[in-house]
C-alpha cells in the first residue's frame, strides 16, 4: 500500500523541486521583490552580518574602526554575503536628545562602505543593507528628500530598493 501512495507524491514533489534547480532569474512578478543569486564554491556559505553601527557625525571613530576591525575579517573569512543590518547611522543631535537624518552621516556611511570593499576585497553586490528605526528617523516617506537610505545605501546604488531582497547562494 506505501508504494501505491509513493507515486502519486512523485509529481507534486518534482513540481516543487523543479523550480527550486531551475536557474533564478533577476525578473519578479509584482515589483516588490528583489532577486539576487550568486555563484559560490564548496557547500558551506559564509554570511558576516553586522549591526547597529551607528555612523555618527559626532563619533567619527566609529567609521574609522569599522574599517579597521571589518576589513580586516573580510579578508580573512571572504564571506559570500555581507548584511549590514538596522540603524545604519545614529541619527541623532550632539547631546541625543532629538532624532533627525544626517545627510554627512550617509556620506560617511558610503564612504565607509567603499573602503570597506577595497581593504576586505568583498565585490559590493555581495553586501546588503538593511534599514533600522534610527535610519527612518524624521523620513516621511521612502524615496523623500530626507530618505538618504535610498541614495547612500548600497541597495540603492545597485538599485535593490524594493521591500523584499531575497539572496540565494548557489553552490557550483
Amino acid at each position: 500500500m506505501a508504494s501505491k501512495i509513493s507515486h502519486p507524491l512523485i509529481l507534486p514533489l518534482l513540481l516543487f523541486i523543479l523550480p527550486l534547480s531551475a536557474p533564478w532569474t533577476a525578473a519578479d512578478d509584482d515589483g516588490a521583490v528583489a532577486r539576487s543569486a550568486f555563484p559560490m564554491d564548496g557547500d558551506v556559505a559564509w554570511v558576516v552580518q553586522v549591526s547597529d553601527l551607528h555612523i555618527s557625525a559626532y563619533h567619527p571613530d566609529r567609521a574609522a574602526d569599522l574599517v579597521s576591525l571589518l576589513g580586516s575579517a573580510l579578508r580573512t573569512i571572504r564571506p559570500h554575503l555581507l548584511l549590514v543590518s538596522g540603524d545604519i547611522t545614529d541619527a541623532k543631535n550632539s547631546k541625543r536628545t532629538t532624532s533627525r537624518q544626517d545627510e554627512d552621516e550617509w556620506i560617511t556611511y558610503k564612504k565607509t562602505i567603499d573602503a570597506l570593499v577595497a581593504k576586505g576585497g568583498i565585490d559590493k553586490r555581495r553586501i546588503f543593507d538593511i534599514r533600522g528605526n534610527h535610519d527612518t528617523y524624521g523620513v516621511p516617506y521612502r524615496g523623500s528628500e530626507l530618505d538618504f537610505f535610498s541614495t547612500y545605501s548600497v541597495n540603492s546604488q545597485l538599485g535593490r530598493l524594493s521591500t523584499i531582497n531575497s539572496i540565494m547562494l548557489q553552490c557550483n
